[in-house]
């Protein structure tokens, strides 16, 4: 199963990471593998891409974060983050990685613990704003806002109903969209209130949301098996949604916002051009 992708910065290639441990970097084009995989060495639990696209970064069930140079395949950085399971978010500027499970803890690129914040609750998805000054992280009921700058927490947006999968920042920094089961919602980052009714067209739980570069486009992929598409202005469905086999888990827009990759149970990279 591939739960995590993210596309590098030449729009041509994806990094892909599976449950089992494994990360390979694919050609769209050609739909083969480029180099050579990567072996985290256990279970993965997150995986980014740094902004500048040179390296890779994973934690792992037991705690292991490790940074990989793009290029060469190779491990360039490693350490412990003393939490199972953490997931992981990285500043804009590639200087800083988020890591976190119970709490979270802030390193820089070369593991220097720098801040830690104690949330008290389980962590399950965590986003840097744009201008790298804010960090949300959701938790089971809440979306919770932490000024990096001054290390404290500055808003709670509270929450109801199903869980919560995944946050992420509109590209000025002005709204927060999530996913709150097969719904999904969006808030004003300034008063915390709540930007019009929930998004609704997903039949279960919504996995994974991509906002396009341009800022005009979300997509969205869920447990039915679906990959939707919103306007991220008004909330309103934009075209036909992509159905795939299996579950899809995972979804992010190329550098150009023409296209689309996602991936899901069936390991198996689903890519299309997008005639928005």
């Amino acid at each position: 199963m591939l739960s995590w992708l993210e596309y590098l910065l030449d729009g041509q290639c994806v990094v892909t990471g599976s449950w089992s441990g494994t990360v390979q970097v694919w050609n769209l084009e050609s739909g083969e593998q480029e180099g050579t995989s990567i072996k985290h060495k256990g279970e993965i639990t997150g995986l980014v891409v740094s902004w500048n696209g040179t390296k890779i970064i994973t934690s792992g069930c037991r705690g292991r974060v490790k940074v990989w140079d793009v290029e060469s395949r190779k491990l360039v950085k490693e350490w412990t983050h003393l939490e199972i399971d953490p997931k992981i978010a990285i500043l804009p500027d590639d200087r800083l990685v988020a890591v976190g499970h119970w709490n979270v803890a802030v390193y820089t690129m070369e593991g220097r613990h720098i801040d830690s914040i104690k949330t008290g609750s389980f962590i399950g998805c965590m986003c840097f704003s744009p201008d790298g000054n804010k960090l949300a992280y959701g938790t089971v009921s809440s979306i919770c806002l932490y000024d990096v700058n001054s290390g404290t927490l500055i808003a709670v947006l509270s929450l109801d109903g199903d869980r919560l999968f995944d946050v992420l920042w509109s590209c000025d920094g002005s709204k927060l969209f999530a996913s709150k089961g097969g719904t999904i919602q969006c808030w004003n980052s300034d008063t915390g209130q709540q930007i019009r009714a929930a998004w609704t067209g997903h039949t279960g739980n919504i996995c994974s949301l991509s906002l396009s570069p341009d800022g005009l486009i979300l997509a969205s992929t869920s447990l039915d098996k679906t990959v939707h598409f919103w306007n991220a202005t008004t909330g309103n469905p934009i075209g036909q949604h992509l159905q795939n086999d299996c579950e899809v888990t995972t979804v992010h827009f190329s550098p150009s916002s023409k296209f689309v990759a996602s991936a899901g149970w069936n390991s198996n990279i689903q890519y299309i051009y997008g005639r928005w």
